[in-house]
């Protein structure tokens, strides 16, 4: 299995990733990046004689997009800010207009917020299917089925502190904080979900004090 080169935009992952950004898209211009991957995506389909394409991202952590008008609200604002190679577009936005746009769907697979408002609307227009908001496969899938236990048992969790202990690449991102704070953002959402959904044991919008600690291990790798 040979990688195809892709894309590295420094500002969206943490800084210590620059030496393992040995296999990328040459050039600048985001939106000839877009065309490269498009380009990918319908070679890959059409020498393998596939009828649809599913675009998975697995790739490390980003920060968090800013959401703003006139940036990336409606699906015209997405195309024209990555014509105009905005420092906004991230690397999985840019995967995951060119799956819309080739008609493949899309699963996001890390926590960041790639499906903003624009792509979202893109994809609808499109009539592809996007989804996915971190894989949660790990201590964050343990602790959602502990947490809904309580809570349907009628039990009420007040105070919820997690450590994650990792090593390997995926820790090594992570341990710097715009990159943690994507990763925090999507480990408390799963529990303020379940319990928003109880107003007996909270009511008024209340939830369990959550704290997340994920410390890099590279002996755990």
């Amino acid at each position: 299995l040979v990688p195809k080169p892709s894309i590295y935009y420094p500002d969206f992952i943490a800084s210590n990733q620059e030496d393992r950004a040995n296999n990328i898209i040459p050039g600048n211009s985001k939106w000839e990046h877009l065309e490269k991957i498009r380009k990918d995506i319908r070679e890959f389909k059409e020498k393998h004689k596939l009828e649809n394409v599913i675009v998975l991202w697995t790739a490390n952590t980003e920060r968090y997009t800013v959401i703003q008008e006139g940036l990336n609200t409606t699906s015209e604002e997405i195309l024209k800010s990555v014509k105009e190679n905005n420092s906004e577009i991230s690397p999985s936005n840019i995967f995951a207009i060119a799956a819309i746009l080739e008609g493949a769907h899309y699963i996001n697979g890390s926590p960041q917020n790639t499906l903003i408002p624009g792509i979202m609307e893109l994809a609808e227009k499109n009539s592809v299917f996007v989804g996915g908001d971190d894989f949660k496969s790990g201590q964050t899938k343990i602790k959602s089925a502990l947490v809904d236990f309580l809570v349907s048992s009628g039990l009420k969790p007040e105070s919820i502190v997690s450590y994650n202990h990792l090593g390997n690449n995926d820790g090594k991102n992570l341990s710097e904080a715009r990159q943690f704070r994507s990763k925090e953002i999507s480990k408390s959402s799963v529990v303020d979900d379940m319990v928003s959904a109880n107003n007996i044991l909270f009511e008024d919008g209340k939830k369990p004090d959550h704290c997340i600690v994920i410390k890099y291990v590279p002996f755990v790798g």
